[in-house]
């Protein structure tokens, strides 16, 4: 497989073709959260209170367990790494106290439906929650803190617990429903937009010729992301520049993934974007056109775009961050390749990309010391995290940066299912 293969690239925005500092971001993820269950709901002004040590406590990946009510690291055959109480780490014996041979009750269900599914299950229809973005794993501290408010021996403390559960999924939608936005409200756009460079990092150079050079050379490049067209104008130009449409031939937005790759492509039309008014129900297109903007849709309407405009013959690869939006539905439901974007890949690094580096079997410069807490966002050879599972899986490259892209020569050939640019293993 060669990157000069592709006839297009396809991308998401956030995580991916932007990248986001987590150092700040994370915390503020935190603060707003924190803010709105302080300010909205009245919990105790002490959830507002973090340190080093609650911040790494978030990782991806994770499962919230909404019948036992810990937060659990699992395989990818379902047997539990490490679960937490909300107090401390739990040992082994516990787990198996709670979780007979160690395995989640739940994970046969819960893969199913991860795979099969035309549309994700909502909170309210699962026992559990998956930690599967940044957007939300800052709030695995605050769930810790809240359980450490609360008495185990209280009656009340499941219907406390769910309670609290509900709230902080409310949280979601007042800080990052893409409405928001134009309006000003909720906390989290006010602070993106008052503080861009705190939390975006521009797109180096490099990259930025790759782009132009792709195009350049006959590959389509088109973006499809599901934040609205205004977050998706302040952070491209803020990591591109404002001549950030010149690199791509088609802009997709308020794409409301996973459906723009499981649902029917009858119920998903794209809607002709005008001077800046996002409102659906006008102007119900069947057809792309190029350079410009497009709301909502479905992948085969693009697909059909690729391969009626396309300069050369050959593949078309979607490259996403997200499993519930991007790596899961991109290879079950449609005909794409998958590049995945996997921030947590920077933590093992290669040392140096050998000359002739076939990307396989290959040790890994460990970039950090022993691992505390949770471990391994990729668990071991042995004992791979059901994250892992589904890279290896779904991915056809994985890469930890987008800025990899640049690094990856056209004719350089890379294998089906490698880890390009890390090894956690």
């Amino acid at each position: 497989m060669k990157l000069k293969d592709f006839s297009a690239l396809c991308f998401d925005m956030d995580f991916t073709l932007v990248n986001y500092s987590l150092k700040n971001f994370l915390p503020m993820v935190y603060d707003v959260t924190a803010q709105f269950l302080v300010e909205k709901k009245g919990y105790p002004k002490s959830l507002q209170h973090r340190d080093e040590a609650d911040l790494k406590l978030i990782r991806q990946g994770l499962l919230l367990d909404k019948m036992t009510h810990h937060i659990i690291d699992v395989t990818s055959s379902g047997d539990i790494i490490s679960a937490h109480d909300g107090k401390r780490f739990l040992s082994d014996d516990k787990i198996s106290a709670i979780y007979p041979d160690k395995r989640w009750p739940y994970f046969d269900s819960y893969y199913k439906r991860f795979e099969c599914d035309a549309e994700y299950p909502s909170y309210n229809d699962t026992p559990y929650f998956f930690f599967d973005s940044s957007f939300v794993s800052p709030v695995i501290p605050l769930i810790f803190k809240h359980m450490q408010t609360l008495s185990s021996s209280d009656p009340d403390y499941g219907e406390k617990c769910l309670t609290f559960y509900k709230d902080m999924l409310e949280s979601f939608g007042f800080n990052f429903n893409p409405e928001n936005y134009k309006a000003r409200k909720g906390l989290f756009f006010p602070e993106m937009i008052k503080n861009t460079d705190l939390y975006i990092k521009k797109a180096s150079p490099k990259l930025k010729d790759r782009l132009k050079e792709l195009r350049d050379k006959g590959t389509k490049l088109v973006v499809i992301t599901a934040s609205h067209v205004d977050y998706t104008e302040l952070l491209m130009t803020y990591a591109y520049g404002s001549d950030w449409r010149n690199y791509f031939d088609v802009v997709c937005c308020r794409a409301r993934k996973p459906g723009f790759f499981t649902s029917s492509p009858h119920s998903r039309p794209f809607y002709q974007w005008h001077d800046k008014d996002e409102t659906v129900g006008i102007e119900c297109i069947r057809e792309l056109k190029s350079d410009e903007t497009f709301l909502e849709g479905h992948w085969t309407l693009v697909d059909k775009w690729i391969k009626c405009h396309a300069e050369k013959p050959g593949r078309v690869a979607y490259v996403g961050d997200s499993f519930k939006s991007d790596i899961v539905p991109t290879k079950l439901f449609s005909s794409w390749d998958l590049f995945a974007i996997v921030l947590e890949g920077k933590k093992y690094l290669r040392e140096e990309r050998e000359a002739e580096f076939n990307h396989v079997n290959k040790k890994p410069h460990l970039a950090t010391s022993e691992l505390e807490g949770w471990g391994s966002f990729f668990g071991s050879f042995e004992q791979r995290t059901m994250t892992a599972g589904k890279l290896i899986a779904h991915a056809d490259i994985t890469m930890s940066d987008i800025e990899t892209l640049a690094s990856l020569e056209l004719d350089e050939n890379f294998e089906s299912g490698c880890f390009y640019d890390f090894d956690p293993y």
